[in-house]
């Protein structure tokens, strides 16, 4: 099978795989694991810090894909860029930015923190990171 006969889940998954990530690399399940972290984070992210840092790692792959030439000639490229789009602005009215100064400029997502949580992150955040964050 060439590229060209390809679907677009089947060449995404498989450079997601090649990137390293061994689980949700099919488009709709990496952009469900996104959703379901940023509706996670909209109620009040109940995990601790290992676990959010983890999640957002849908995010950084949904960023390599969106980016990837070997995926910019499919149509579905472009659908997949605006449902990520959608759910991002949901990620930015929660987010406090600018929380991790040394994260890349292009990566809001990594660079900003949840403005609340519950108890786990928001202790964690402060003793490890110095960084306070609102309870719920």
């Amino acid at each position: 099978m060439t590229v060209r006969d390809a679907s677009f889940a089947q060449v995404f998954a498989q450079f997601m795989r090649d990137t390293g990530r061994w689980r949700d690399c099919e488009p709709d399940a990496l952009l469900a694991r996104w959703s379901g972290f940023v509706e996670s984070c909209i109620r009040g992210y109940k995990g601790d810090a290992e676990d959010y840092f983890n999640d957002l790692t849908a995010r950084d792959g949904l960023e390599r894909a969106m980016r990837e030439s070997a995926l910019a000639h499919f149509p579905e490229l472009d659908d997949l860029r605006r449902a990520v789009l959608e759910i991002d602005e949901e990620f930015r009215r929660i987010l406090r930015t600018d929380a991790f100064p040394r994260a890349p400029m292009d990566e809001w997502w990594n660079r900003g923190i949840v403005s609340y949580a519950g108890a786990r992150l928001v202790e964690e955040l402060s003793q490890t990171y110095g960084i306070n964050i609102d309870l719920v």
